[in-house]
């Protein structure tokens, strides 16, 4: 009966929701169609756009970089310095310190995904040519790749230092597997936490991402290729999770 009530309170504001999404996406489908069909003969524009972001990549990439390099090395710095004075009693220092440590982790991560794009957008042209820019590039992003292993390598080395018991070396394949048995209770139940927040985030915007991308494909006509590879995601990190929760249920039930 609970369950029956909390299944009719919900429904019309579903409902509701599900017409009037579908009303702006009618609307947003049919000025995608005006916009594409005033697009037709401009296919030069986005051929010169992509040709400067191309041109432009080897600098954006560096500039980006150095940014949010130079801002995790910051954050990875005060940690540094917040674990020397620790006095071996403050948690609230140690508590700063390894904040400090996983905003040095995201912007390394965000140098990362940055990098890819450039290089992306940069090599668009192979393996058809290359030129000097397409070189520098090359050298840019090799550079850049290692400089944030080696910013994480630090950052896992100084958490390491903070906490003896962690185990792990960010070159061995194994990492992360060898890193979450050295967790505790603790530490696993706020990186489930973390990890359940997000699958549900991406599993959100996996379907927004999919209709911006089909509305986009009305006007620029890029094909079914960029709309594919989110529903591909959209699946991948579905099938894990449930495949995942299946086997932790199962074995639950055997230690009981």
């Amino acid at each position: 009966m609970k369950q029956k009530s909390e299944n009719q309170k919900a429904f019309p504001r579903f409902l509701g929701i599900l017409v009037v999404a579908s009303l702006i996406g009618g609307v947003l489908g049919g000025l995608s169609g005006v916009a594409g069909y005033f697009w037709e003969g401009h296919d030069d524009l986005g051929g010169t756009i992509a040709h400067l972001l191309g041109v432009a990549s080897p600098w954006a990439l560096t500039l980006c970089a150095a940014v949010l390099l130079g801002l995790g090395l910051r954050q990875y710095r005060k940690a540094r310095t917040a674990f020397r004075s620790w006095d071996g009693e403050d948690e609230d220092v140690m508590q700063q310190a390894e904040e400090c440590l996983s905003r040095t982790l995201l912007l390394d991560s965000l140098t990362v995904i940055v990098s890819f794009f450039f290089f992306n957008a940069g090599t668009e042209k192979l393996p058809q040519g290359s030129d000097g820019n397409t070189v520098l590039l090359l050298v840019v992003f090799l550079v850049v790749i290692a400089l944030a292993i080696l910013l994480q390598q630090k950052t896992v080395d100084l958490t390491k230092k903070m906490n003896p018991e962690k185990r792990g070396s960010v070159y061995d394949m194994k990492f992360q597997e060898r890193w979450w048995e050295s967790c505790d209770e603790a530490e696993r139940r706020q990186i489930g936490q973390a990890s359940y927040k997000a699958y549900v985030t991406v599993s959100r915007f996996c379907p927004y991402c999919w209709g911006v991308l089909l509305l986009g494909n009305m006007v620029f006509h890029y094909g079914i290729l960029p709309s594919a590879v989110v529903l591909v995601i959209w699946a991948v990190l579905s099938v894990s999770y449930t495949r995942e929760a299946i086997r932790l249920g199962r074995r639950g039930q055997k230690t009981e």
